[in-house]
């Protein structure tokens, strides 16, 4: 899940869309990540207008000349901007088109939301759809797993979900669906490894910087080395809280991502950059975690 974000006076800023987007996404392809999401939540597209969306996604089509597989969040808060955003999205040189739940009102009728995403499922003109589940945010209280058996029966294109949640039963109850499963949350990457083995996928904003220790956790479960997965999930948890200040998890990555010498500007409004004081946080636990040996890819580089 690639990060994105806005310049100080809240448009989008050329000189990342167009200078500093080809570098990360040479960097993301010299890590292993075979594919990026582009305007989820580390890329922040629900804050974006319509017209930003759709000149970020071309950005980074562009940067990755078919190199990796490129998918496009369209979700937004109304029916009329996401069909017309996932209608162009569609367009363009992607391999997958994301849908998600308007966010603000938790009480949709069911009925209603499937023929939501139905809906704006034919806008995608026959791309692969994904739908991202991630109930801590929408706050819906669907039965997820109803609500991809029945996506999956009723429309076509449909092709799984990201997971972006922790219970472990219901992850199971999709992956027995056949679909394809992305898990969102980094938590989730030895339990991933476990019950899908070499199956199992991420998309996640932590990739940008830990992608090598995700891939050491399922290889060490492939190899049958249980011992050695705990203890590289330990550290993938440690690097977490490493990184997060006061729950502030956007502003947080913009500025790893920052000190890894890309620079991605203030994150969209209304959120905002970290303070001063929090920076100093984020470093010093950067700093520690390097020293036990944790950071991975990017950061430890620049963790010094």
């Amino acid at each position: 899940a690639v990060v994105s974000t806005q310049s100080t006076g809240g448009n989008l800023d050329q000189c990342h869309l167009h200078d500093i987007i080809p570098l990360y996404v040479d960097y993301l392809i010299s890590t292993g990540v075979q594919g990026i999401l582009v305007g989820g939540s580390a890329g922040q597209g629900i804050l974006q207008s319509v017209s930003e969306r759709i000149m970020v996604a071309k950005a980074f089509i562009a940067a990755v000349k078919r190199r990796i597989i490129v998918i496009v969040h369209t979700g937004g808060v109304n029916y009329q901007d996401t069909v017309e955003l996932t209608d162009a999205v569609s367009k363009l040189d992607v391999d997958c088109i994301m849908l998600s739940a308007p966010i603000f009102f938790p009480y949709f009728n069911y009925s209603g939301m499937v023929e939501y995403l139905i809906d704006a499922g034919k806008a995608c003109n026959g791309k692969p759809v994904l739908y991202y589940h991630f109930p801590s945010m929408t706050n819906l209280k669907y039965n997820i797993v109803d609500l991809a058996a029945t996506l999956k029966e009723k429309m076509p294109n449909f092709m799984g979900l990201k997971y972006t949640a922790n219970d472990v039963d219901v992850y199971k109850q999709l992956v027995d669906l056949k679909l394809k499963i992305f898990l969102g949350f980094p938590s989730m990457t030895l339990v991933g490894a476990e019950i899908q083995g070499s199956g199992v996928s991420f998309i996640t904003g932590p990739t940008n910087f830990i992608n090598g220790l995700m891939m050491s956790i399922v290889n060490a479960v492939l190899d049958g080395n249980t011992t050695k997965a705990k203890v590289l999930q330990q550290d993938l948890d440690n690097f977490m809280d490493a990184i997060i200040v006061e729950r502030e998890l956007m502003a947080s990555m913009t500025y790893v991502m920052d000190l890894a010498g890309l620079p991605m500007g203030q994150p969209s409004k209304p959120l905002t950059e970290l303070t001063d004081a929090q920076k100093e946080i984020v470093k010093g636990n950067l700093q520690r975690a390097s020293s036990q040996g944790i950071m991975m890819d990017l950061i430890h580089r620049y963790a010094s």
